[in-house]
């Protein structure tokens, strides 16, 4: 039985919270016990932005083919699994982040689980999502350590072409027109939809923190009311709502579909597993981030228990044929806006998605809703998305391999998405993974990336012998961060922390002639160390300054001193997550790590 357990403990570690200090904007951190009304308040909002996104589970489930009572079980099914996960989220097990972390529909998987269930059928696409769910649940173990397999970068390009993939649908479905240009252009689509487009994005510019969340309902309920009054949505579709049963439970018409083991299916369906996975871990980096005032560090073992969870969820949708659901953004940013992050809310927003999966009249309701309504939030969805990938991409400093990676992976992907020609004579079984340009523009970026890292040595070093050393340093930290591809910020941290360091010692008098300085990069840290002739580097104590003292006729230069090498010696730690110095033999070294 003891065997049993330390072998338990060593594939699935028993939960563990992290220390926490309260940031000063959160009023209840996951820990916490916020009272009775506060959770429910705070679970009803967080419950409504979720039941907002399934959207997408209808976009799903129609582009398959269902409708009626098959696509109403669906998306029932569907909230039940987003249900599920929000609850384990919250608990305090083995496989459980013990976040508030809100699931909703993969939007992602959405675009491959489509054309997968629509070549191999509704059982291959389940099949290969319970394969996805599988390896995704145990690369929680050491998922965190493949982060250099998807660098920003690879995830820009993931989400620019993603947001190009949805443009086609969503504005068909706002201006009425075909796929094959039969049908012409039906300004009664263009005009609901531009007042749905036009209210998310008003809401989203000029709207408070606490209303942007509800963004997309506000816009939805514009659109319901511009399509009224075309005649798009009135009395019959009301009738259909109110004709279904006030509770049923959520299978509905929906059957269950006999899973298939198809390479063609299976492939592209764990590899956007795996990618969504390495959402999963940005999306349990911000909760932690948001819990924590004194956050230095990823806490790996929480985003691993977050990995199960997802990879319990996507098991158990391939298990009853529906979408996969992970991690919200939005709703992350709701906790932030509201200052409530408990776990406890995480419980009780789980709990009302799972009753909603058993009100047939809401799915009902989210069925009925106009074609126009519909392709603008998708329109206003892929807009978002190409701005996030472009943000992402820029966010690491850019040089010529850098720049082929994108260029090429983007150009790639449009190229098969553009000229559907291309995949035509590919065989039916890859046609799901050739024949998509969200896959082929990924995949690419991700062998570029490793290919263009041959030859990149993670170390360098250079001796300051220029008359401004500081600035030397800023143009090799920043030559390197382009070769390593490391945080715009990082660099600019560094090469600040650097020149400060360079002006203290030279003031002190505690170096004696150039110095070199050595750079070391990996995907989590960045580590520096200046190696000078002279004396180690002695941090002045932090003090408030007596300004009126200073200027006194009789302070001396020793005050002054010090003053300055009080006021230095703080601006370089609150600059590098870690100061060390020591002195060896007449060599003074200071050692400076940046968390990246």
């Amino acid at each position: 039985m003891n065997f049993m357990k330390k072998l338990l403990d060593a594939i699935l570690p028993p939960f563990s919270d992290s220390r926490r200090e309260k940031p000063k904007e959160m009023l209840y951190i996951a820990q916490e016990i916020p009272p009775t009304s506060t959770v429910l308040v705070a679970a009803v909002q967080h419950a409504l932005v979720a039941m907002m996104l399934v959207i997408y589970l209808v976009i799903t489930g129609t582009d398959i083919g269902l409708a009626g009572a098959s696509l109403r079980g669906f998306i029932c099914m569907g909230i039940l699994v987003m249900g599920i996960g929000t609850i384990l989220n919250g608990l305090t097990t083995r496989v459980s982040a013990g976040h508030l972390i809100v699931f909703i529909p993969g939007t992602m998987t959405m675009m491959v689980f489509i054309p997968v269930a629509n070549t191999f059928g509704l059982g291959a696409a389940a099949g290969g999502l319970m394969i996805s769910g599988l390896i995704v649940f145990w690369m929680g173990r050491f998922l965190p350590r493949m982060r250099s397999l998807f660098p920003p970068e690879v995830m820009g390009v993931l989400l620019l072409l993603l947001g190009m993939s949805l443009l086609p649908g969503g504005v068909r479905r706002s201006t009425g027109l075909s796929a094959g240009g039969g049908s012409p252009l039906d300004f009664a689509h263009v005009l609901v939809a531009a007042v749905t487009l036009c209210a998310i994005t008003a809401t989203a510019v000029w709207g408070a923190a606490r209303l942007r969340v509800l963004g997309l309902i506000i816009g939805a309920a514009a659109g319901l009311s511009a399509a009224s009054l075309t005649g798009g949505f009135g009395a019959r579709e009301l009738a259909a709502v109110a004709g279904q049963p006030f509770f049923s439970f959520p299978i509905g018409g929906h059957t269950i579909p006999t899973p298939a083991w198809v390479a063609g299916a299976i492939l592209p369906l764990v590899f956007v597993g795996i990618i969504g996975a390495v959402d999963e871990m940005g999306c349990g980096v911000v909760a932690d981030r948001m819990n924590n005032d004194q956050w230095r560090r990823a806490d790996l073992p929480m985003i691993g228990r977050l990995l199960n969870t997802s990879g319990l969820c996507i098991f158990l949708s391939g298990l009853i044929g529906t979408l996969m659901a992970g991690s919200s953004s939005a709703n992350l940013g709701l906790a932030h806006a509201t200052g409530v992050a408990a776990r406890r809310v995480g419980v009780a927003a789980g709990i009302l998605l799972i009753l909603v999966a058993f009100l047939p009249q809401f799915a009902q309701l989210i069925m009925l809703l106009p074609a126009a309504v519909i392709g603008a939030i998708m329109i206003y969805t892929a807009a978002y998305m190409m701005v996030s990938g472009m943000e992402l991409i820029l966010s690491r400093l850019l040089n010529g391999r850098r720049r082929a990676t994108v260029g090429f992976s983007v150009a790639a992907g449009a190229a098969v998405m553009l000229i559907p020609e291309l995949a035509a004579s590919v065989p039916a079984e890859w046609k799901t993974i050739l024949g998509s340009g969200l896959i082929v523009g990924v995949s690419l970026a991700i062998v570029l990336n490793q290919i263009f890292r041959i030859g990149i040595s993670q170390s360098r070093e250079i001796q300051l012998d220029e008359p401004n050393p500081a600035e030397q340093a800023a143009r090799f930290l920043e030559d390197c961060g382009a070769a390593w591809g490391a945080r715009r910020d990082v660099i600019n941290r560094a090469g600040l922390a650097v020149g400060e360091a360079l002006e203290v010692l030279a003031g002190a008098g505690w170096i004696h002639g150039p110095a070199r300085l050595f750079a070391e990069f990996d995907e989590y840290h960045l580590d520096l160390t200046l190696h000078y002739p002279g004396k180690a580097w002695r941090p002045a104590q932090s003090r408030p300054i007596d300004l009126n003292a200073l200027l006194e006729q009789d302070s001396d230069d020793r005050m002054i001193d010090e003053a300055i090498n009080s006021v230095s010696s703080g601006m370089i730690r609150s600059l590098a997550d870690r100061v060390e110095s020591e002195e060896q033999n007449g060599q003074g070294h200071l050692k400076l790590r940046f968390e990246h």
